[in-house]
């Protein structure tokens, strides 16, 4: 499969998936929106690839959102278009593998869709967060809706609202809980590739299935995702990564995996 504004490049278990249209900043244009849900598929269902990386391509602009010039087309009438059109997001494609966020500049607008739907984030120094919806006249809806998750309600509400008058740098952004880690802008496609390299160590259904554990209870209350968490347990009960894990453990060797979501 052929994608004209993504690179889809898959290197020993990890996919590097690159927002490529620098020249314009890295916005989603129409093409891009279609071309979204059909990369996360494909890392879905690729056995080779274990952990992803979702970063944009050159070193200003990580993504600055819908591109104004070639808008993403929504489903449906006009003011009938369904949540469906927007799925450019691992969680929004139902995506259980993990992701890395790798921020490499500005991450504008829709381009927080990334942010606030990857495991992990890591920013480049240089890396700044704003919000521009209100700006031009849109509704700032899905992304401060998903960062609310990740950032308190004020610093949500305060970045929404000043419509990009305001800038949160990466360390800032570190300090609210919208980035996990800050490194030197040189520095961040190889220390987003280390910590893949961490995570591809393990059992790929039992990442798949703590990720869903956990992002399954945040959209519940506490019970709810307790139980939910739970299910996942049960259903995870005699695979055999349970039984190869332990061997492994035992004779001092690397653990040879089920492939993803094989049971």
């Amino acid at each position: 499969m052929d994608f004209h504004t993504l690179r889809y490049d898959v290197d020993d278990g990890v996919l590097t998936l690159t927002l490529d249209r620098s020249a314009a900043h890295n916005a989603v244009n129409a093409q891009m929106s279609r071309e979204l849900p059909l990369a996360w598929q494909r890392f879905a269902e690729d056995d080779s690839a274990l952990v992803a990386i979702v970063t944009g391509a050159g070193e200003k602009a990580f993504c600055v959102g819908a591109d104004l010039a070639d808008l993403p087309q929504i489903d449906g009438e006009r003011g009938a278009g369904t949540l469906q059109s927007i799925r450019w997001s691992p969680l929004q494609n139902q995506v259980w593998k993990p992701v890395i966020c790798a921020v490499n500049g500005m991450a504008v607008g829709g381009g927080l869709h990334f942010v606030a739907d990857s495991d992990i984030v890591i920013a480049a120094e240089h890396a700044t967060f704003f919000d521009t919806h209100v700006k031009v006249g849109l509704v700032a809806g899905l992304e401060p809706v998903s960062l609310a998750r990740r950032m308190p309600l004020e610093a949500v509400l305060r970045m929404t609202l000043v419509g990009g008058a305001e800038r949160i740098d990466a360390h800032r952004a570190r300090e609210l809980g919208l980035v996990g880690e800050v490194v030197p802008g040189a520095q961040l496609a190889a220390r987003a590739r280390e910590v893949a390299d961490m995570i591809k160590r393990h059992s790929p259904t039992a990442l798949m299935r703590s990720k869903q554990a956990i992002w399954g209870a945040a959209e519940r209350g506490l019970t709810a995702g307790l139980e939910h968490a739970w299910s996942l347990i049960m259903a995870h009960d005699g695979h055999p990564d349970m039984a190869e894990g332990a061997r492994a453990f035992i004779e001092r060797r690397a653990p040879r995996w089920q492939p993803p979501g094989k049971d």
